[in-house]
């Protein structure tokens, strides 16, 4: 038997070893070898046999690691069930008014999927979505944060909270507060929570889209006076709805604010109840976000998430839409919704079958359950696709979790059979506004007991396409545009007479336009503000004011405001209308809204879809300049904040 070599032959070259019989080497040949194939070449084979294999290694590990992401590896995502639930009888067993201290470390978590899909997300304590805050109202909220981000400043703004004789804690960049700077940057949000001051809120970033991609929570006020206004249950339980999308939304807004883009806005990818939820993923059909080149990673199905419910208990649901952009249509299959609470103003109930709402807002419900045939209901939010400018290919719009009873002896399986639905509405509108009553306050009146306001003042609302082809968004034809790295009421606190922004002494005007900051400037305490808001565009839009609630007077799919409708009590509902803080405004409609000055500080009053603020579409309301002015309280790390290089 012949033991030749089994070196491979190439072309009609000889083979360098004999047959292993013979023992000799042929050197000629050998260096002919060598001539033909230069240094560098072997080098280069000589490299990649160690390089390829190791790369092969390293993807296979982060392969592995971020499968463990879809599976066992959820310990960045919140645990919602625990942490949404609150200890009704330990809130109720604290009399005294108290000190409330949360710790928020503001990082990014890097290759997370929530869904399936992998993102960078930015979160709170290093998990998603943001935990509970809750007080007692009268006690004093701590939220010291630190921004332990690399490249970005943070702000947290507490949605819906008063922040009396304090705005410089509202936590809105550029106009009550200048962000805190990142690598390390820290403040503490001190807010004395009114006695007056209950129900449900939330928090989140008020810098940039940071909140789209994760900054954000509920945030929970207890009250005994709220108690008494309110029928007897067991426990409460937020239930938390969003809109997803699978990239950083940084990489949509500029695309967004170019030139040419006529308002239309990035639609989401996905929905989530409680923070994550299944996406639909197929390779074939999936559209990249953004139309971007990067590499999409799914790492598997996950799961619906369940609501876990004992049958005997009597439970408050408090619901949030904690969105950057999209409405939702709410129901539970086979229960019935008493609603409660709008917005944390109790209202006389109302029994629904389903609610619609728009991003900011908030309803509190008890849940009535009519069929016990099953332990297992779908909950269902559905996102109205009428509100969508881009195609929705990616978004599956009608978002599931499990509402599930334990112990309960019935079918262990959803029954999907839910209560009638439309589809959608055309014109993007919330649940009606008149079928909500505010119990336990009254609408403010002159003194002379006529329906008329001390303040009038009308707001246009339109999206125009000006200067480089830019489409912005407009108050009045004004559009706001952020001061660097400063703030509106830093700058007119400190120079109260010889601002460019206004003149506290010399400017008497209602409304001031002045490097870039459009004010309503509301000088004297006690005074009765309507503002009637016409939407010229064809969006809805859900408006947000800070450190107040207003009484919404009308609230009208189409039409125009008249002035005699103050002398017609068919027109305008002076008697017990809702009093909240976000309203919806459909597109080509107009609503009515009725506050009174109290509130000394820089307030931004804005649409609160999140690519709307981004162009523009926010002006603020300069309350009782002559009292913050006066005050000596501000702390030493808000004024430092301002005017740091970089936070911008």
């Amino acid at each position: 038997m012949s033991h030749a070599a089994t070196v491979a032959h190439t072309g009609s070259m000889a083979p360098i070893y004999t047959p292993l019989s013979t023992g000799r080497f042929d050197e000629r040949r050998l260096k002919a070898l060598r001539q033909k194939r230069p240094a560098w070449l072997l080098g280069l084979q000589y490299t990649l046999c160690v390089l390829i294999p190791l790369l092969v290694v390293l993807f296979a590990l982060h392969d592995m690691r971020l499968r463990g992401l879809g599976d066992a590896d959820r310990g960045w995502l919140l645990d919602t069930q625990r942490n949404y639930t609150m200890d009704r009888a330990y809130w109720r067993g604290q009399k005294q008014p108290c000190n409330r201290h949360y710790y928020f470390r503001v990082s990014k978590l890097v290759e997370r999927a929530p869904d399936g899909i992998v993102r960078n997300l930015t979160v709170i304590n290093g998990q998603y979505p943001g935990p509970l805050v809750e007080a007692n109202a009268g006690d004093t909220l701590w939220l010291h944060v630190v921004n332990e981000m690399d490249d970005e400043p943070v702000t947290i703004h507490c949605h819906g909270l008063f922040f009396e004789n304090q705005a410089y804690n509202d936590g809105a960049a550029h106009i009550n507060q200048c962000p805190i700077p990142p690598g390390g940057g820290k403040y503490t949000y001190r807010i004395k929570v009114s006695e007056k001051q209950w129900g449900t809120y939330w928090y989140h970033s008020h810098f940039a889209a940071q909140q789209a991609d994760g900054l954000f929570g509920p945030l929970v006020i207890h009250s005994s006076e709220e108690d008494m206004l309110l029928e007897e249950y067991d426990e409460d339980m937020v239930v938390m709805v969003n809109d997803y999308y699978h990239d950083m939304a940084a990489t949509y807004m500029a695309d967004y604010l170019a030139p040419g883009n006529e308002n239309v806005e990035p639609t989401p990818d996905n929905g989530f109840i409680q923070g994550s939820g299944p996406f639909k993923y197929d390779s074939a059909t999936y559209i990249v976000p953004h139309g971007s080149a990067r590499n999409v990673s799914y790492v598997g199905d996950v799961a619906v998430p369940t609501l876990h419910l004992a049958p005997e208990r009597k439970y408050r649901v408090r619901l949030i839409n904690a969105g950057f952009f999209a409405p939702f249509n709410f129901a539970v299959d086979q229960h019935r919704l008493e609603v409660v609470e709008a917005d944390g103003t109790v209202v006389d109930p109302v029994e629904l079958e389903s609610i619609t709402m728009s991003v900011g807002q908030r309803y509190s419900f008890f849940l009535k359950r009519e069929d016990h045939s099953s332990r297992d209901y779908l909950v269902r939010a559905r996102f109205n696709p009428f509100c969508f400018e881009e195609n929705t290919d990616n978004f599956d719009t009608d978002v599931h979790a499990i509402l599930s009873y334990e112990n309960d002896p019935g079918v262990p399986a959803p029954t999907g059979h839910g209560w009638p639905y439309d589809g959608g509405n055309t014109h993007c509108a919330d649940t009606n506004q008149t079928m909500f009553r505010t119990r336990g306050a009254k609408v403010p009146r002159r003194s002379d007991g006529l329906n008329r306001p001390d303040i009038f003042l009308t707001l246009d609302v339109s999206f125009l396409i000006k200067e480089r082809q830019l489409d912005r968004g407009y108050f009045n034809k004004h559009t706001y545009k952020p001061l660097g790295n400063s703030c509106t009421m830093h700058e007119l606190a400190f120079e109260p007479d010889a601002n460019p922004i206004r003149k506290l002494h010399t400017e008497s005007d209602l409304e001031t336009v002045n490097q870039g900051q459009y004010l309503i400037n509301l000088d004297k305490r006690g005074s009765i503000v309507d503002i009637v808001i016409n939407n010229y565009d064809d969006g809805a839009h859900p408006f947000h004011m800070h450190g107040h609630k207003f009484w919404v007077l009308r609230d009208s799919l189409n039409g125009y405001f008249h002035d005699n409708y103050y002398e017609d009590s068919a027109s305008l509902n002076f008697e017990n209308p809702v009093l909240r803080d976000t309203i919806n405004v459909s597109g080509y409609g107009y609503a009515v809204i009725r506050f009174v000055v109290d509130n000394p500080g820089i307030w931004p009053f804005h649409c609160h879809i999140g690519w709307h603020m981004a162009a523009g579409l926010l002006l603020q309301i300069n309350a009782l300049q002559a009292e913050y002015t006066e005050w000596t309280d501000y702390p030493a790390t808000w004024s430092s904040h301002c005017r740091l290089p970089g936070n911008a």
